[in-house]
């Protein structure tokens, strides 16, 4: 799942475009929260850059003089490289291999999703300082480390950064933050910080508290070690299929495999084969309505669970979320 055959963002190549459309709002309304004024950059550069989609919103909407990405995924580079009519270029490689081909060029250096893999956050965030022009800056968007979500599932999540871990290791790096901003709607769960170059000190960290966060983290792991044996008590052996084919699906295959294993089918709105881990591979719309007693059970993050929930229940479905499984994530629905 986390190789060099990376492909996330080629499973759904309409959401990775709407996922970049609504990150670059994030960024336009961050920036006038924080300066009064949208941010205007005469030319970006992005670690993980992935197909490129956000770059080219970017370009678009700034009008970018130069838009340079680096991705290291390579079926992430070939897609972005046969984007017709790109405004970005695209490369392979990694920040750190970039640094002398770009230092004290970029206006804005942008990472998404990028920093809690990073193996040293800290010289992850010192090469997107040394990216910058005079007067330029970094964004830097991730999961919000002040409350336990998805993001601690993922194999490769390096670390986890509440907002006063982030603002240490950024100072450590050579940066302060001008703000920061818990992201809202389907960007829930995630957190924009604008920062700046600094020579001040690295805060202490002796001064923070972390102690609550870190129950809330153990109950959210402990609950999703619930969800196999509560799925099988709750489903008491009826048939189901799963609705969704992404990220949250692959958190269930990993955590709770039993469920993931004894699906009849996996549904999407347009599936894009006929078969996905050895069971059909379904449109939802026609299942539902082919099937009206058997029971969905939805693999999608939580924030997108009002919106799923009421689309197939109007509809008369029978749909249930896996938190439903778990007596310590329930609530969160």
């Amino acid at each position: 799942m986390y190789s060099d055959g990376y492909n996330l963002g080629l499973v759904d190549p309409a959401a990775d475009a709407a996922r970049a459309e609504a990150y670059a709002g994030c960024m336009d309304e961050a920036a006038v929260a924080l300066f009064g004024h949208a941010l205007r950059p005469r030319n970006v550069v992005e670690f993980g850059a992935g197909t490129g989609a956000l770059l080219e919103e970017l370009a678009r909407r700034w009008q970018l003089t130069e838009a340079l990405g680096f991705e290291a995924a390579s079926q992430l580079v070939a897609a972005a490289q046969r984007r017709d009519h790109a405004r970005a270029t695209i490369r392979q490689g990694y920040a750190e291999e970039a640094l002398g081909a770009i230092a004290g060029r970029y206006d804005l250096c942008l990472s998404v999703n990028v920093l809690e893999h990073a193996l040293s956050p800290q010289a992850f965030l010192s090469v997107s300082s040394q990216a910058l022009s005079d007067k330029g800056h970094v964004v830097v968007i991730c999961p919000d480390g002040d409350s336990a979500d998805t993001e601690l599932l993922f194999l490769d999540h390096v670390s986890s950064f509440s907002e006063p871990s982030l603002r240490m290791v950024a100072a450590a790096a050579g940066l302060q933050v001008i703000g920061s901003i818990a992201l809202r709607g389907q960007q829930k769960g995630f957190r924009l910080t604008l920062l700046k170059p600094s020579t001040s000190a690295p805060q202490d960290p002796g001064t923070l508290r972390y102690l609550s966060l870190a129950q809330a983290r153990s109950d959210f792991l402990k609950g999703w070690s619930e969800i196999d044996a509560g799925a099988s008590e709750w489903l008491d052996n009826r048939p189901y299929a799963i609705f969704g084919a992404g990220e949250f699906r692959n958190l269930l295959r990993a955590y709770a495999p039993r469920l993931v294993k004894g699906a009849e089918a996996f549904l999407t709105d347009e599936p894009l084969a006929t078969t996905l881990d050895g069971r059909p591979w379904l449109r939802a719309d026609e299942y539902a309505s082919t099937h009206p007693q058997t029971i969905m059970v939805a693999a999608v993050n939580p924030r997108s669970w009002p919106v799923v929930a009421g689309k197939f229940r109007s509809s008369g479905a029978q749909i249930v979320h896996p938190y439903l499984f778990s007596s310590l994530l329930k609530e969160q629905l």
